[in-house]
């Protein structure tokens, strides 16, 4: 018997009692529990398993969705493997999330439970569980709302409108203990990785390609963009003070500048109640880098008008503008200092 030309590989994540495992048993495939998200553990787990044909990889809460995604396509010239495996091809990333719970997860500073294994790329463990439901969400091809049964139809509803806005390209179906009347499995792209590089709703709609801006109940998305950098201390002030007064802000994504660090192009990124901001590796004069801010706020009955004039408020006068980044660099910056491992531009 010819062996087949290749392994799909599925991905199923979602926090501890979401009902992953039920979905994974529910798709009627070989599922795999996976302990660690490096190439490595990817291989181990895949060539231990007997059926060389389709598999599902139960992804830890605390993994990086899109870092399993790679390690599983490096898993596929990975010698361990049976030589009946053939080549791999990565299949859905399904993200199961539990309706009874997710409003108060989302809103929740708490860590995301501890991986078995720790994150080498990604140190120490600091990952919260509102973090890991906005990666889930968005690096996902399916997204499961299942236990609807232990939530109100009006909750639920704000979740699938969430998520569209999350991650407008995913197929989303509702289940109740791990079935849906859905089916929802989709056949695997050939260009899955890519495809999921490109679905979180903060790329689109940076790229003005969202297609939901705002839900009948008050769930929207305002885009904020100016050139000029932030003053750090008055951005510091609006994250302590401001950051409510213009709604609800569940999720927030994008580029920035500071002033006083102006060869540097930030990654600014928020979930629930938690921000982090980190420098990128793009460079100041990249023809891609923003020359200031470019930011997606998700939330709830947010005040696009309110919002944009805070953070107008953040940025620098013109005064302090003109006398440019030498100045900026003196200004006082509350923010911990960044650990840039490369010359600036």
């Amino acid at each position: 018997m010819t062996p087949p030309p290749f392994l799909t590989v599925n991905l199923v994540s979602g926090l501890t009692g979401s009902g992953k495992s039920s979905i994974a048993r529910a798709s009627g495939r070989p599922s795999i529990g996976l302990t660690a998200a490096d190439p490595e553990s990817v291989s181990l787990a895949i060539a231990g398993h007997p059926t060389p044909r389709e598999v599902m990889l139960e992804v830890h809460p605390s993994a990086i969705p899109l870092e399993v995604a790679i390690s599983v396509i490096a898993a596929g010239g990975d010698p361990a493997l049976r030589p009946d495996t053939g080549a791999i091809r990565l299949g859905n990333f399904v993200s199961v999330l539990d309706a009874s719970s997710f409003w108060r997860d989302i809103r929740s500073d708490s860590l995301a439970p501890e991986p078995p294994v720790p994150c080498v790329t990604h140190g120490e463990h600091d990952r919260t569980v509102a973090d890991a439901l906005v990666q889930q969400i968005e690096w996902a091809s399916v997204v499961v709302i299942n236990k609807t049964d232990l939530a109100t139809a009006a909750d639920c509803a704000d979740l699938r409108d969430f998520v569209r806005l999350l991650n407008p390209s995913s197929h989303v179906v509702f289940a109740r203990h791990g079935r849906s009347a859905v089916s929802p499995w989709l056949p695997p792209r050939e260009d899955m990785l890519t495809w999921l590089q490109q679905s979180p709703g903060w790329i689109r709609q940076l790229n003005g390609e969202g297609l939901l801006a705002s839900s009948r109940t008050g769930l929207g998305c305002v885009v904020y963009r100016d050139p000029r950098p932030f003053h750090p201390g008055r951005l510091a002030d609006f994250l302590s003070d401001s950051a409510t007064e213009s709604g609800e802000i569940l999720r927030s994504r994008g580029l920035f500048r500071l002033a006083s660090r102006p060869h540097v192009v930030g990654s600014w990124n928020s979930a629930g109640p938690t921000i982090e901001f980190e420098p990128t590796d793009m460079g100041s004069h990249d023809p891609e880098s923003p020359w200031g801010q470019e930011i997606a706020f998700f939330g709830r009955d947010l005040d696009a008008s309110r919002l944009t004039a805070n953070l107008d408020a953040c940025l620098l006068d013109d005064r302090e503008f003109i006398g440019g980044p030498l100045e900026w660099r003196s200004l006082p910056d509350p923010f911990p200092a960044w650990d840039l491992n490369r010359d600036d531009d």
